[in-house]
């Protein structure tokens, strides 16, 4: 390696001669004069060969380094270390690398009285400003356009789901669907009425180091910056990688931070089922970095335009789970009401149908009556629906024979 490195946006790469780069990351220095970095190997084009945090001085570490770039193209572990090695050799010279401050502890008090009162919300007991929230779902369920009605009431000063809002700009950045799409979307969500407080991004875009100050600077005076899809607009390669996702997500949080917007990024649920956050695709690290989050789901006890948003989140732990559905015609989720009670209503009502199913099957003669087994035969109910059903048409059902009897089974007729 040669004993030249570059810095920029501080991010320390250094060559080796046989084209390979290491590149560091948050570069500090402890007390006992250890190195700690974010490490990344790369290949001469880009290609992510191996990436870990650690101290630089650390064998084990090293050799972890050195152990993903063998698995990979089958090289010297030996050379990678010394490599990892040489650069810490070369950083002990850089006086710019400063150790890490001791902590600093202020008693409560005057911790609660530094902090400054919360402003307005964004949406009424949902969405704060300042903070970082993800919108998941499988893929055509309905978050976009959950997101772009979010938009379009902030923006427009608007309710949004039958909650109050305060009205502002908005950054979307939407990187996924098309321009038709969009435009034919919006103008059924306005009423053709579009508010120019609303401003797109729709080119491709990645949220780095390099272009954060820059995205910070676009998105001042925004109270409402939304990110749809989030895996368009970062680098990571493996979602399941607990560094690579955790710092695409601290980059957001610090976004949400420093312009004092709410943020809210769209991500993809897992193919395996899944509540309560877990269904958020990649690293539990997303489901930890952000402050809440919007699931939407589809359920068997819906209507096909309805489906259940759900809220897990550090203020979200008492909130029940809501039924939305969708106005096709204005393309806008509208709330329909608590999901508990939704399933209580479909459960009474699949109560009422397997009655009446039941009963139009019960034959009026005694001599005719219907055992169980003829009953599911008939109707397809299972042995606890079909009891279920019997119990509540009471008197309307003359039942005959003994429980647990052989040649005089229990069978059952309507009473005429």
């Amino acid at each position: 390696m040669s004993s030249k490195y570059f810095v920029s946006n501080g991010v320390y790469t250094f060559p080796s001669a046989d084209g390979l780069q290491l590149q560091l990351k948050n570069v500090q220095r402890d007390r006992f004069g250890r190195t700690w970095a974010d490490a990344t190997i790369l290949t001469a084009e880009g290609a992510v060969m191996a990436l870990d945090h650690g101290d630089l001085g650390n064998g084990q570490f090293r050799s972890r380094l050195a152990a993903q770039v063998a698995k990979r193209n089958s090289g010297d572990v030996v050379i990678i270390e010394n490599f990892v090695l040489d650069a810490l050799i070369v950083l002990q010279e850089d006086l710019s690398i400063v150790a890490v401050a001791a902590p600093s502890f202020v008693p409560l008090p005057d911790f609660v009285r530094s902090v400054p009162p919360p402003g307005p919300p964004l949406v009424e007991g949902i969405l704060e400003l300042g903070n970082l929230y993800g919108a998941v779902s499988k893929p055509k369920v309905g978050k976009t356009i959950l997101c772009m009605n979010l938009a379009a009431a902030i923006a427009g000063g608007k309710h949004w789901l039958g909650r109050p809002v305060t009205n502002g700009r908005v950054c979307f950045f939407q990187l996924e669907d098309s321009a038709r799409t969009l435009t034919r979307r919006f103008e059924a969500m306005t009423g053709g009425t579009l508010p120019s407080d609303l401003l797109l991004h729709t080119a491709p875009f990645r949220l780095l180091d390099e272009n954060y100050d820059a995205t910070v600077a676009a998105c001042k005076g925004a109270i409402l910056v939304i990110c749809d899809p989030i895996i368009q607009a970062s680098e990571v390669r493996d979602w399941n990688s607990q560094f690579e996702v955790r710092e695409l997500y601290d980059r957001l949080r610090r976004l949400a931070r420093d312009t004092d917007a709410t943020v809210v990024v769209a991500a993809h649920a897992r193919k395996q089922e899944g509540e309560f956050g877990d269904a958020m695709a990649g690293s539990i690290q997303a489901q930890a970095a952000v402050d809440g989050i919007l699931e939407l789901t589809r359920d068997r006890s819906l209507e096909r335009s309805e489906r259940r948003l759900s809220f897990v989140g550090r203020d979200w732990a008492e909130m029940d789970a809501e039924v939305v559905r969708l106005d096709v015609d204005t393309m806008t989720w509208h709330s329909a009401g608590s999901f508990t009670e939704a399933k209580e209503q479909a459960r009474e009502a699949r109560a009422q149908a397997d009655a009446v199913l039941v009963l139009d099957v019960l034959p009026g003669a005694d001599s005719d009556a219907l055992r169980y087994d003829a009953i599911g035969e008939k109707t397809g109910l299972s042995i606890d629906r079909m009891r279920a059903a019997l119990q509540s048409l009471g008197d309307q059902v003359t039942e005959h024979g003994k429980r647990g009897s052989a040649s005089d089974p229990i069978r059952f007729s309507r009473r005429v």
